[in-house]
């Protein structure tokens, strides 16, 4: 096998028992590597980070301010901007859980849009159960022990706080997964509620109105796209994920990243976004692609 370059990130993952799969999207952990970790991107999604070696500093992207520590456990939640996370000096390893569109709200005992835009401590979520959680990871034996971890973790948070409305959960998903073109009266006649309804419930169960989830989760999954293939012809993708023209997603790039998309794209980053998940899980380095398969 050819040894890893001391630079790099070694990442693992591993897919959710069946109880978790609605809430789930997969468990990932990186070890190794120095330096600053690839830009994170604004986007829907939820991730919980829980490090059992070393640590990480937020800064904003433009690096207009001073680099923030993170603590040991932190949820990652949706954010209309772009961060970018550095490594501390010393060894760096974490595991953590990727959250489906919309799972958060069964996980927290409040409103997402309380946590939206932020990055917060498991312990100010979670109390002591956010303190234990960090303990169980850091003396777990092994990747597969801090998965059964997180696991039990989770199953803990879905068992007191879930919040069963299938309506809501279908309208999160509709958006999320096929955002080009949707019309907010006809998700919320789809759904069976009225458009005012609708309107009150996204904020406290993804963090956005509707439409700025609707915004977010395009661009998210044309970012992700072009990132994985590496594109640099970005426009007839841009349009096939409902811009109208290269002038509107260049003004919807810029305004949520500060950048134009010649800035990121087609240069062969590294970067958060990852293939399906194989049986069994796959590990590898933080993914370009000419790692993909």
């Amino acid at each position: 096998m050819t040894p890893l370059p001391s630079d790099r990130s070694r990442i693992g993952h591993a897919p959710p028992a069946p109880a978790l799969r609605a809430l789930v999207e997969r468990y990932w952990w990186c070890e190794g590597g120095a330096g600053a970790l690839p830009r994170l991107l604004p986007g829907t999604g939820a991730e919980l980070w829980v490090h059992w070696a070393g640590g990480v500093e937020l800064r904003a992207a433009d690096g207009g301010a001073a680099a923030t520590p993170l603590p040991a456990a932190h949820l990652v939640c949706l954010r209309r901007t772009a961060w970018q996370l550095d490594r501390r000096p010393g060894a760096t390893g974490f595991l953590a859980v990727r959250l489906r569109a919309g799972a958060l709200r069964h996980l927290v005992p409040f409103g997402v849009d309380e946590v939206a835009d932020r990055i917060v401590a498991a312990e100010d979520l979670w109390g002591a159960a956010g303190r234990r959680l960090v303990e169980r990871v850091r003396t777990a034996a092994g990747a597969s022990e801090r998965v059964a971890a997180l696991h039990g973790f989770l199953t803990g948070l879905l068992v007191e706080h879930h919040r069963p409305e299938p309506w809501l959960d279908a309208a999160v998903g509709r958006v999320y997964r096929r955002p080009a073109g949707l019309r907010m009266d006809r998700l919320a006649e789809a759904a069976g509620v009225g458009a005012r309804r609708l309107q009150r419930a996204f904020p406290a169960a993804v963090g956005a109105g509707p439409k700025e989830f609707q915004r977010l989760a395009r661009f998210q999954r044309l970012a992700r796209h072009l990132l994985r293939e590496d594109e640099r012809d970005y426009l007839p993708a841009a349009l096939t994920a409902g811009y109208y023209d290269q002038a509107h997603f260049v003004r919807e790039f810029r305004r949520l990243t500060g950048e134009r998309p010649t800035a990121l794209l087609g240069r062969g980053l590294s970067h958060f976004y990852y293939p399906p998940l194989a049986p069994g899980g796959q590990a590898g380095l933080l993914p370009t692609r000419k790692e993909l398969p």
